[in-house]
């Protein structure tokens, strides 16, 4: 999509207009953070944070515009904060392969974990609100089926259902309550390293984690979304050509990371990689990864947010039309 033509910059705006951007380095925004996209009118400072200050601090606060995470968002939003999103989903999570019991577990199957206690950083992280709607909607697992614990109090504004069994053990983390015992399976936003190095101990709950997300996605279309773009506010009100822009270059840079993995699989360092990408466009679809408002994405939209009311993350449950840039909507 390159509307780029038809941009009207404010004639005053001789010069670029400059934007403090912080965005994690991923492939698909690395164009725009080297400079090999560049939006129209405006120069970026980039910062790529850790991906994990996404989900613990208020970005907008501190930056022009920001990746933030999904659920703060959309709490921030009902609260009045002055932020606002763009349709540009920065992160997508196979969120069913964060759910992970102890080696020797008799768990196999959501209904294994029914009345078990379940371990994660915090109740209100992102990938744990989709996988209890997921749960709940897929696999009939309600919240209140078991007891929580978590390694921190709630922040964002955040408070847990009253109904819900949560026990608060600071200092701790996830993984160690499991190795321990304490817990019997953890939900997890990043994989505990000693998991990724292939130490023992750990497993996912699933017999097949790939073949339980690629199934929920042919079920449901949705691939679910973590990150999105924010802006202050009063920046997009008083500059609603900068959203559009950085919305196309956004967009641009996703073009650039898209036709990298379909022509040039010899640039990925992976020895299968010719035959893993041809397999991810077969599971997954060739745009799965685009941003604006396309019906797959107001689905995946919609039901983050249905989730999220019933989570009590929000009172209400908004349009998709009330939580981006008026002026993105329909870019």
């Amino acid at each position: 999509m390159d509307d780029t033509a038809n941009l009207v910059i404010p004639q005053r705006s001789k010069s670029l207009y400059p934007i403090a951007l912080a965005v994690a380095d991923y492939d698909r925004t690395r164009p725009l953070i080297d400079g090999r996209v560049k939006p129209e009118g405006i120069s970026l400072t980039t910062n790529t944070a850790w991906i994990g200050d996404f989900c613990i601090r208020p970005v907008y606060e501190e930056y022009d515009a920001a990746e933030m995470s999904f659920s703060w968002y959309v709490a921030a939003h009902s609260r009045g904060e002055p932020c606002v999103a763009l349709p540009i989903f920065l992160l997508r999570m196979p969120v069913l392969a964060y759910v992970l019991v102890r080696e020797d577990s008799p768990a196999w199957t959501i209904k294994d974990l029914m009345g078990k206690r379940i371990g994660a950083p915090g109740y209100r992280y992102t990938v744990n609100l989709w996988l209890r709607g997921i749960l709940a909607e897929h696999y009939g697992m309600q919240p209140t089926d078991v007891s929580w614990v978590t390694c921190e109090r709630e922040g964002a504004g955040y408070v847990p259902p009253k109904e819900l069994d949560i026990t608060i053990r600071e200092g701790r983390n996830p993984e160690d309550l499991l190795r321990k015992g304490e817990v019997d399976a953890i939900f997890v936003p990043q994989l505990p390293d000693s998991f990724v190095q292939g130490k023992p101990g750990l497993r996912r709950l699933f017999r097949d984690p790939q073949a339980e997300m690629r199934n929920y996605y042919r079920k449901t279309g949705i691939f679910p979304v973590t990150h999105v773009l924010v802006m202050k506010k009063e920046l997009a009100l008083r500059e609603p050509w900068i959203a559009e822009n950085l919305y196309r270059a956004f967009a641009e840079a996703q073009r650039h990371c898209d036709e990298l993995y379909r022509y040039e699989s010899k640039m990925v360092s992976l020895p299968d990689a010719v035959f893993i990408l041809e397999q991810q466009r077969q599971a997954w679809g060739e745009n799965v990864w685009s941003h604006g408002l396309t019906p797959s994405n107001r689905k995946v939209v919609e039901t983050f947010v249905r989730y999220a009311h019933a989570q009590n993350y929000i009172p209400r449950v908004p349009s998709v039309e009330e939580l981006f840039a008026p002026n993105t909507l329909a870019l």
